[in-house]
């Protein structure tokens, strides 16, 4: 008999000619920081490892559950917005600071340096437009370098800062110290390439030191360095705690991305032992040579 107002899926269903369906419910963007899902890099491309990212995400993590929930955030380098992904999507994240100046030129303790001003502010916001969940409303661009910004300059006081602007030691320096005083004495800084400026951290730890400043370091996979100041601990909440217990992947990464000192100093002493670069020695023409030069050992 048909019963009216029934429809005719549900007159199926319980008749037991449809099965049933267990549906999972979609992860909410916390959800999937919290996971690490590498998924939420998908929108712009990132100059980083997989690892570096599971670091990014980490970090994002940490920082809201640290601060109950709400936190504000500074990055300086922001370059296509890469590393932004996941805070402009996260409602936890309330307000974020992009520092990057966008020079013509930007040297690089890698090499002779590059130029990315090719992409502009506008094309980075664009691009965080397209990330699903993105509140693009809450970046605040400032197109200036640290070493003309004051800490009255900032609209707030980020809880947080994360920094990969020029990779040279000396303005990682500079950054840092920059950090340091427009942040609360219990935050945490984190740095990006730290296999790459590691003598500016050195320096900046050793600062640290002479300060009396409290903090703990550590690093974390592929190449991400981390500073808690004061009370901070972000280790404490998952999956940060685990994700940490995992930092001799950023110790071997980092001596194997720099493996190219040992190449070098083998090839040196490949050529220094070799028949013809010996003869000369052998021969007295390097002595012959430093006293045409006017060099060689004075009397």
């Amino acid at each position: 008999m048909r019963v009216p107002g029934i429809s005719a899926f549900t007159r199926l269903r319980a008749l037991g000619t449809l099965p049933r369906t267990n549906i999972t419910p979609m992860p909410t963007i916390q959800e999937q920081i919290d996971q690490q899902d590498l998924s939420l890099f998908k929108t712009i491309e990132s100059q980083s490892s997989e690892d570096d990212r599971r670091s990014f995400l980490a970090l994002n993590s940490a920082f809201r559950q640290w601060k109950g929930g709400k936190f504000t955030f500074l990055e300086i380098g922001s370059y296509k917005g890469g590393s932004l992904q996941s805070y402009v999507a996260d409602p936890g994240c309330t307000k974020i600071i992009s520092v990057d100046p966008r020079p013509k030129f930007v040297p690089d303790a890698r090499e002779k340096g590059g130029d990315y001003s090719h992409v502009t502010t506008q094309n980075m916001l664009d691009l965080l437009a397209k990330v699903p969940g993105a509140d693009v409303k809450k970046v605040i661009p400032v197109e200036k370098g640290t070493e003309s910004l004051k800490p009255a300059d900032l609209p707030f006081q980020p809880d947080f800062c994360f920094i990969d602007g020029e990779h040279t030691d000396t303005a990682m320096l500079r950054d840092a110290r920059f950090c340091l005083r427009v942040m609360g004495p219990d935050s945490a800084m984190a740095f990006h390439d730290g296999d790459i400026i590691y003598l500016g951290l050195d320096a900046f730890l050793h600062e640290l030191e002479a300060a009396g400043r409290e903090f703990r370091a550590y690093n974390l996979p592929s190449s991400v360095f981390v500073i808690e100041f004061g009370k901070c601990r972000l280790s404490q909440s998952e999956p940060m705690r685990s994700w940490r217990d995992q930092n001799y992947k950023g110790y071997l990464y980092a001596l194997v991305r720099n493996d190219v000192f040992r190449t070098t100093a083998r090839e040196y002493w490949r050529i220094a032992e070799h028949p013809a670069f010996k003869l000369p020695h052998k021969l007295g023409l390097v002595k012959v040579a430093k006293k045409l030069m006017g060099g060689g050992k004075k009397k």
